[in-house]
């Protein structure tokens, strides 16, 4: 009898679970790089909308007021009215984003110093989004440009494997 109840206890043999752990990884090296990648393209997609959100406010604000909006870390004329200026009909922005999808600031200047169409005695307003991974710029670069070359259209950055991106939002004069 104690043959027989040993013998009716079946389990699974040591190959047939590796067998099982081998199918199990060889999914996870085929799903991983995809899930990767997708997670990429919605921060990618984020930060464009991001950038089209605040573009479209600062030349509402500059519609309504005749300036544009000034710079700073507090980014105040988007979302509240800054002191002195006639006209703000805001909030232009619901909130300002706290961080970028890659976890720092976006910053928006008006003071010219990217320098978008060659000459320096224009002032360009441009928004910055800080350590953005170079193949997700290269993306930006692509979608926002139509081209992949940092150095012309409305899109700059520099090289390594983090860039600060600048994208042009309006500037005095031509872009190359």
């Amino acid at each position: 009898m104690l043959k027989k109840r040993l013998k009716d206890q079946r389990g699974f043999t040591l190959v047939e679970l590796l067998v099982v752990i081998a199918i199990i990884g060889i999914l996870a090296a085929i799903i991983a790089p995809n899930a990767f990648k997708a997670i990429e393209k919605g921060k990618v997609a984020a930060a464009e909308a991001d950038y089209k959100a605040i573009k479209a406010a600062a030349l509402n604000y500059y519609t309504d007021t005749g300036q544009w909006p000034n710079d700073g870390a507090d980014n105040t004329g988007f979302v509240q009215s800054p002191s002195g200026v006639n006209g703000w009909n805001g909030p232009y922005l619901e909130r300002w984003p706290s961080k970028n999808p890659w976890g720092y600031s976006y910053v928006y200047n008006n003071d010219g110093t990217v320098n978008f169409d060659g000459n320096s005695s224009t002032t360009e307003r441009y928004l910055t989004i800080s350590s953005v991974p170079s193949s997700a710029a290269v993306r930006i670069d692509a979608d926002l440009d139509g081209t992949q070359d940092e150095t012309k259209g409305i899109v700059r950055y520099g090289t390594g494997t983090t860039v600060d991106v600048n994208i042009l939002i309006s500037a005095d004069g031509q872009v190359n």
